[in-house]
């Protein structure tokens, strides 16, 4: 279990988009994005260096713990009909399987 500790972050995000599902809020809605927006960056940024992949690959969390995060994710957002928010989830899944099968390859 001490692999909570890097995943603290998603949890608590992962709670404040059960939370935007129930209250739809414009100000939750603006983070929400922008967080979304620096992680899809981080991913593409480590297709293309290494060193953040090797950082992204430095956890002890279980990968499948990261599918059900982004395919709980995407699905909230589905559900409370944010359509472009639940695709921008599923290019972080995508991406993040991208990652994976690039840091298996070396």
């Amino acid at each position: 279990m001490a692999w909570l500790k890097d995943v603290y972050l998603d949890i608590v995000i992962l709670l404040f988009i059960i939370l935007y599902a129930i209250l739809v809020n414009q100000v939750l809605e603006v983070v929400l994005w922008v967080y979304t927006a620096l992680l899809i960056l981080s991913k593409v940024l480590s297709l293309f260096i290494p060193s953040l992949q090797r950082k992204a690959g430095n956890t002890e969390a279980p990968i499948l713990f990261y599918h059900i995060i982004y395919a709980l994710s995407a699905g909230i957002f589905f559900y409370a009909s944010n359509y472009y928010l639940g695709g921008a989830w599923l290019v972080v899944w995508a991406l993040s399987v991208v990652n994976l099968s690039s840091m298996k390859k070396k």
